[in-house]
């Protein structure tokens, strides 16, 4: 064997060297476990049941020296704003409603506006606009009164636009609204 020889011999060596120095080291110190818990969740409902998972919400907003709207799309939840109404962050959500439907018909109806109010005075007035998903996928927006032949799950949006009036008074507003689904 020449020089090349002993330089593979010397390289097994300080790897075996340093093997052993490793299990060494892991045999002195103690093992350590970690735990950390988690959530799992659920609803189970009933068939013909209506639920909601979202609150509408136009999120933070800026009243400027002139009226504006704020609009929040139910097909897409994408919010978009005229006038001087200025957004300040990305929180702002459509409404979700899941209903279950076994029977051949539905009609979708519901309040088509909804008053907000500030504890301490000041109102604003959204309209209202619904958009509906079923198992099949696709969304389809929905009128007034709307009749459709879904089967299994159904997901129900709803958006709508704010009237902001100008130098409107900062504080919370909140207001409810009603989504009804008949099943036939």
């Amino acid at each position: 064997m020449g020089i090349r020889g002993t330089n593979y011999k010397r390289a097994a060596l300080r790897r075996l060297a340093f093997a052993a120095a490793a299990a060494s080291t892991f045999a002195c110190h103690p093992a350590y476990a970690a735990n950390q818990t988690g959530t799992a969740t659920s609803v189970v409902v009933r068939p013909n049941t209506l639920v909601k998972s979202n609150d509408l919400d136009f999120g933070t907003l800026i009243s400027g020296p002139t009226a504006g709207t704020a609009t929040i799309s139910p097909t897409t939840g994408a919010r978009t704003t005229t006038g001087g109404v200025t957004t300040v962050g990305a929180a702002a959500e459509r409404a979700v409603f899941q209903g279950t439907g076994g029977f051949l018909l539905i009609t979708v109806t519901g309040d088509d506006s909804v008053t907000l109010t500030r504890a301490g005075g000041g109102t604003m007035t959204a309209s209202l606009v619904r958009a509906i998903t079923t198992s099949g996928g696709g969304v389809t927006l929905l009128g007034s009164s709307t009749t459709l032949l879904p089967s299994g799950v159904q997901t129900y949006y709803v958006g709508g636009t704010l009237t902001v009036p100008a130098n409107q008074t900062p504080g919370d507003y909140s207001g409810t609204f009603t989504l009804t689904v008949n099943y036939f």
